[in-house]
Protein backbone atom coordinates (compact mmCIF):
# COMPACT_ATOMS: atom_id res chain seq x y z
CA UNK A 1 0.00 0.00 0.00
CA UNK A 2 2.70 2.48 1.01
CA UNK A 3 4.69 1.44 -2.08
CA UNK A 4 1.69 2.25 -4.33
CA UNK A 5 1.15 5.65 -2.69
CA UNK A 6 4.84 6.43 -2.94
CA UNK A 7 4.89 5.39 -6.63
CA UNK A 8 1.86 7.59 -7.41
CA UNK A 9 3.49 10.48 -5.54
CA UNK A 10 6.75 10.12 -7.48
CA UNK A 11 4.93 9.90 -10.83
CA UNK A 12 2.86 12.97 -9.91
CA UNK A 13 5.97 14.86 -8.89
CA UNK A 14 7.64 13.91 -12.18
CA UNK A 15 4.64 15.13 -14.20
CA UNK A 16 4.48 18.45 -12.34
CA UNK A 17 8.23 18.96 -12.78
CA UNK A 18 8.14 18.15 -16.50
CA UNK A 19 5.17 20.51 -17.01
CA UNK A 20 7.04 23.24 -15.16
CA UNK A 21 10.07 22.74 -17.42
CA UNK A 22 7.84 22.93 -20.51
CA UNK A 23 6.27 26.17 -19.27
CA UNK A 24 9.68 27.67 -18.47
CA UNK A 25 11.01 26.68 -21.91
CA UNK A 26 8.02 28.30 -23.63
CA UNK A 27 8.45 31.48 -21.58
CA UNK A 28 12.12 31.61 -22.49
CA UNK A 29 11.13 31.50 -26.18
CA UNK A 30 8.92 34.58 -25.76
CA UNK A 31 10.26 37.91 -26.83
CA UNK A 32 11.01 40.77 -24.52
CA UNK A 33 10.27 44.38 -25.36
CA UNK A 34 13.90 44.91 -26.43
CA UNK A 35 13.64 42.20 -29.10
CA UNK A 36 10.69 44.04 -30.64
CA UNK A 37 12.20 47.52 -30.27
CA UNK A 38 15.48 46.30 -31.78
CA UNK A 39 13.55 44.97 -34.76
CA UNK A 40 11.98 48.40 -35.38
CA UNK A 41 15.33 50.20 -35.01
CA UNK A 42 16.89 47.83 -37.56
CA UNK A 43 13.91 48.26 -39.89
CA UNK A 44 14.17 52.05 -39.72
CA UNK A 45 17.91 51.92 -40.47
CA UNK A 46 17.33 49.59 -43.44
CA UNK A 47 15.01 52.23 -44.89
CA UNK A 48 17.34 55.13 -44.13
CA UNK A 49 15.16 56.43 -41.32
CA UNK A 50 15.67 56.98 -37.64
CA UNK A 51 13.35 56.27 -34.77
CA UNK A 52 13.25 58.41 -31.62
CA UNK A 53 12.40 57.05 -28.15
CA UNK A 54 8.75 58.12 -28.20
CA UNK A 55 8.10 56.57 -31.58
CA UNK A 56 9.94 53.40 -30.57
CA UNK A 57 7.92 53.06 -27.36
CA UNK A 58 4.65 53.57 -29.21
CA UNK A 59 5.53 51.19 -32.07
CA UNK A 60 6.52 48.50 -29.58
CA UNK A 61 3.29 48.97 -27.62
CA UNK A 62 1.09 49.07 -30.73
CA UNK A 63 2.71 45.88 -32.06
CA UNK A 64 2.02 44.23 -28.69
CA UNK A 65 -1.61 45.34 -28.82
CA UNK A 66 -2.28 44.09 -32.34
CA UNK A 67 -0.49 40.82 -31.52
CA UNK A 68 -2.74 40.33 -28.50
CA UNK A 69 -5.77 41.09 -30.64
CA UNK A 70 -4.88 38.72 -33.45
CA UNK A 71 -3.10 35.91 -31.62
CA UNK A 72 -4.66 35.97 -28.13
CA UNK A 73 -1.23 35.97 -26.53
CA UNK A 74 1.26 38.67 -25.61
CA UNK A 75 4.11 39.60 -27.91
CA UNK A 76 6.25 40.15 -24.80
CA UNK A 77 5.74 39.85 -21.06
CA UNK A 78 7.06 43.27 -20.04
CA UNK A 79 4.57 45.41 -18.18
CA UNK A 80 2.81 48.27 -19.98
CA UNK A 81 1.95 51.33 -17.93
CA UNK A 82 -0.16 54.45 -18.37
CA UNK A 83 1.92 57.57 -17.76
CA UNK A 84 0.96 61.21 -18.25
CA UNK A 85 2.20 61.27 -21.85
CA UNK A 86 0.87 57.88 -22.86
CA UNK A 87 1.61 54.20 -22.80
CA UNK A 88 5.08 53.28 -21.62
CA UNK A 89 7.01 50.05 -21.28
CA UNK A 90 9.18 51.08 -18.30
CA UNK A 91 12.11 48.72 -18.95
CA UNK A 92 12.42 49.99 -22.51
CA UNK A 93 11.90 53.62 -21.53
CA UNK A 94 14.72 53.57 -18.97
CA UNK A 95 17.17 52.21 -21.56
CA UNK A 96 16.30 54.62 -24.39
CA UNK A 97 15.38 57.84 -22.56
CA UNK A 98 18.99 59.06 -22.79
CA UNK A 99 18.44 59.69 -26.51
CA UNK A 100 15.95 62.47 -25.76
CA UNK A 101 14.48 63.47 -29.12
CA UNK A 102 17.38 61.92 -31.07
CA UNK A 103 17.41 58.58 -32.81
CA UNK A 104 17.93 55.35 -30.91
CA UNK A 105 21.07 53.42 -31.80
CA UNK A 106 20.68 49.69 -32.39
CA UNK A 107 23.76 48.90 -30.34
CA UNK A 108 22.00 50.13 -27.21
CA UNK A 109 19.32 47.48 -27.57
CA UNK A 110 21.64 44.64 -28.59
CA UNK A 111 22.68 44.28 -24.96
CA UNK A 112 19.12 43.37 -24.02
CA UNK A 113 17.86 41.30 -26.92
CA UNK A 114 17.51 37.60 -26.24
CA UNK A 115 15.52 36.07 -29.05
CA UNK A 116 15.65 36.07 -32.81
CA UNK A 117 12.33 37.10 -34.33
CA UNK A 118 10.58 34.14 -36.00
CA UNK A 119 9.64 34.45 -39.69
CA UNK A 120 5.89 34.54 -39.02
CA UNK A 121 6.36 37.26 -36.41
CA UNK A 122 8.73 39.13 -38.70
CA UNK A 123 5.90 39.33 -41.27
CA UNK A 124 3.59 40.61 -38.55
CA UNK A 125 6.10 43.24 -37.40
CA UNK A 126 6.72 44.31 -41.01
CA UNK A 127 2.99 44.93 -41.38
CA UNK A 128 2.98 47.04 -38.21
CA UNK A 129 6.04 48.96 -39.39
CA UNK A 130 4.53 49.61 -42.83
CA UNK A 131 1.25 50.78 -41.30
CA UNK A 132 2.76 53.16 -38.73
CA UNK A 133 6.23 54.20 -39.95
CA UNK A 134 4.99 57.46 -41.45
CA UNK A 135 3.76 58.72 -38.07
CA UNK A 136 5.89 60.65 -35.60
CA UNK A 137 6.16 59.64 -31.98
CA UNK A 138 3.78 62.48 -31.10
CA UNK A 139 1.20 61.32 -33.63
CA UNK A 140 1.41 57.75 -32.37
CA UNK A 141 1.05 59.04 -28.82
CA UNK A 142 -2.10 60.91 -29.86
CA UNK A 143 -3.49 57.66 -31.28
CA UNK A 144 -2.90 55.91 -27.96
CA UNK A 145 -4.74 58.75 -26.15
CA UNK A 146 -7.97 58.51 -28.13
CA UNK A 147 -11.29 57.92 -26.38
CA UNK A 148 -11.68 54.34 -25.19
CA UNK A 149 -8.02 53.34 -25.56
CA UNK A 150 -6.38 51.28 -22.80
CA UNK A 151 -4.36 54.37 -21.79
CA UNK A 152 -7.46 56.56 -21.61
CA UNK A 153 -9.39 54.02 -19.53
CA UNK A 154 -6.42 53.33 -17.21
CA UNK A 155 -4.72 56.67 -16.62
CA UNK A 156 -6.15 58.59 -13.69
CA UNK A 157 -3.52 61.25 -13.10
CA UNK A 158 -1.18 58.88 -11.28
CA UNK A 159 2.23 57.73 -12.48
CA UNK A 160 3.04 54.05 -13.11
CA UNK A 161 -0.51 52.75 -13.52
CA UNK A 162 -0.27 49.23 -14.95
CA UNK A 163 -2.53 48.66 -17.95
CA UNK A 164 -3.94 45.13 -17.66
CA UNK A 165 -3.00 42.91 -20.60
CA UNK A 166 -6.63 41.83 -20.88
CA UNK A 167 -7.70 45.45 -21.37
CA UNK A 168 -5.16 45.89 -24.18
CA UNK A 169 -6.26 42.62 -25.80
CA UNK A 170 -9.96 43.52 -25.57
CA UNK A 171 -9.34 46.94 -27.13
CA UNK A 172 -7.41 45.54 -30.10
CA UNK A 173 -9.86 42.67 -30.58
CA UNK A 174 -12.62 45.29 -30.82
CA UNK A 175 -10.60 47.23 -33.41
CA UNK A 176 -10.18 44.04 -35.44
CA UNK A 177 -13.91 43.31 -35.24
CA UNK A 178 -14.72 46.88 -36.34
CA UNK A 179 -12.35 46.68 -39.31
CA UNK A 180 -13.76 43.33 -40.38
CA UNK A 181 -17.29 44.69 -40.12
CA UNK A 182 -16.62 47.57 -42.52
Amino acid sequence: MIYTVLTIFIIGLFLVTSQKETIIKSLNKMYNCFDIADYFVRKAKEEGQGVDPMKLLKLTYIAHGWYLGFKDKPLFLNQVQAWKHGTVIPELYHVIKRYGSGYVDKSTLELYTENKIKKEDESFLNAIWNQYKQFSGGQLSDKTHEEGTPWQTSYNGLHNVTIPTERIKEYYKNLIAEKRGQ
